[in-house]
């Protein structure tokens, strides 16, 4: 179970260290950064590859700092588009299966290190199981209610406002 630890801690490392950081930058914004570490530990039956330790004034912005590694999949669809291994037709998105298949047939060290970028970006972008559970923790507390609550009342004044 180490060795298998370590096989992963070495191919997930870069992508690893953009996760915890997108963590670190979003609790420098929102809050405390406390800590911030990259060495791997077993939890349970779980391996952790990294933490980011913070403090909030209000619960709410945790859901924020959780769920900031997302936006890694935003650079990865920007990634994805310049390359144009997808195109937009409209607001639906599509694979350029012909571009693809040429890339396949003539695959270069290029593409090996594109692939490898892509699994990094995709497991920096994933979220934990403790991410999850921070994201929820932070909406349903009070000042997530409360901001939830704001926001809804802003979208019915601005709908109620400038109807046309």
């Amino acid at each position: 179970m180490k060795l298998k630890l370590i096989g992963k801690f070495i191919f997930y490392f870069f992508g690893t260290f953009l996760h915890e950081l997108s963590h670190y930058a979003a609790a420098f914004f929102l809050g405390k950064p406390e800590g911030f570490s990259l060495m791997p530990k077993i939890e349970g039956g779980s391996f952790i590859f990294g933490s980011v330790r913070y403090r909030v004034r209000y619960k709410v912005l945790s859901s924020f700092i959780a769920s900031a590694p997302l936006l890694w999949w935003g650079g990865l669809a920007l990634m994805l588009l310049y390359f144009k291994l997808i195109q937009m037709r409209g607001w639906i998105p599509h694979f350029n299966y012909s571009l693809i298949w040429q890339r396949v047939k003539s695959f270069s060290l290029s593409d090996a290190i594109f692939i490898w970028l892509f699994i990094q970006l995709l497991w920096a972008g994933r979220l934990s199981s403790k991410d999850i559970k921070n994201f929820f923790s932070g909406i349903f507390s009070v000042s997530g209610l409360v901001l939830i609550a704001i926001t809804a009342l802003v979208i019915y004044f601005f709908k109620y406002f400038f109807r046309q």
